[in-house]
């Protein structure tokens, strides 16, 4: 799971950067000089995202089909994880429009996603919060992904999810 988040998180990236440009470039305007609606644009990059991320997506879970993953999760745990991760990708892409419209420079646009891709690395992602000092495993065990990757986990493994994904779909 957190490996998937971490290619979203990148992904994503790629979205605020293309809205950067285009704004630069004049796109938008060009477009409201049209008969169509102004968030046309903006839904067109945040489809797109959504699109290419399920596509890394599938291709990293191939992979790990492929090394040797197997889960005993039936369809409807799979179809949940898939939601979570829709409904995590476009909740991102969202955010990642506002940084690629409000930024002034390329690296700006695209620099939002670091933070983002780097809290996988400190939640229960990797390894267990048990295994964390105080301070480290309190905002561990208090931030967003951890909360997405134990529901996520706990589907795949055909566990009882809980309130983990309550939790998860909230932060969605």
């Amino acid at each position: 799971p957190g490996i998937l988040l971490i290619a979203i998180a990148s992904g994503i990236s790629y979205t605020a950067y293309r809205l950067f440009l285009d704004k630069q470039r004049g796109i938008f305007e060009r477009f409201h000089t049209m008969p169509i609606s102004r968030s046309t644009l903006l839904w067109g990059h945040v489809l797109t995202s959504l699109v290419s991320n399920a596509i890394s997506v599938l291709v990293i879970i191939l992979v790990a089909l492929i090394m040797g993953f197997r889960s005993p999760a039936g369809i409807l745990s799979w179809l949940a994880v898939a939601g979570i991760l829709a409904l995590f990708t476009l909740a991102l892409t969202w955010v990642a429009a506002i940084a690629g419209l409000s930024a002034k420079t390329v690296d700006g646009a695209s620099a939002f996603s670091y933070p983002i891709i780097f809290l996988p690395f400190i939640s229960s992602a990797f390894v267990p919060t048990e295994s964390m000092p105080s301070v480290v495993r309190a905002f561990a065990e208090n931030q967003p992904v951890t909360s997405i990757v134990e529901a996520i986990r706990a589907l795949l493994s055909g566990q009882p999810v809980g309130n983990d994904i309550w939790i998860a779909l909230a932060w969605c």
